[in-house]
């Protein structure tokens, strides 16, 4: 398994803990891998499903979003896809706490 992918996944059990379940994001991870998962949600124009409950918490360090824009990852995905999760991400005033 990959880095991305496991991080990914430990992403997905820290927001369980927290009482926010993403089952279509971890099957998808789970079956393709984290970064193809991602770059098909983000091609697809969608966000992940826990993603509004972790912006409703005050949890989205936790979003597979916020992952793919670390500095550790970024580089799996193109410009234009970071790009669109940290748009999102600023959307929901993720930068202004």
């Amino acid at each position: 398994m990959d880095q991305f992918t496991t991080a990914l996944l430990a992403q997905l059990d820290k927001a369980e803990k927290q009482g926010i379940r993403q089952p279509q994001l971890r099957r998808s991870v789970e079956r393709y891998g984290g970064v193809s998962a991602m770059q098909e949600l983000i091609r697809r124009g969608r966000i992940s499903d826990g993603f509004d409950a972790l912006c409703q918490k005050k949890l989205l360090a936790l979003s597979a979003e916020a992952l793919v824009i670390s500095k550790e990852f970024h580089a799996l995905f193109t410009d234009e896809e970071v790009n669109a999760c940290f748009e999102l991400l600023c959307g929901a005033n993720y930068f202004y706490r």
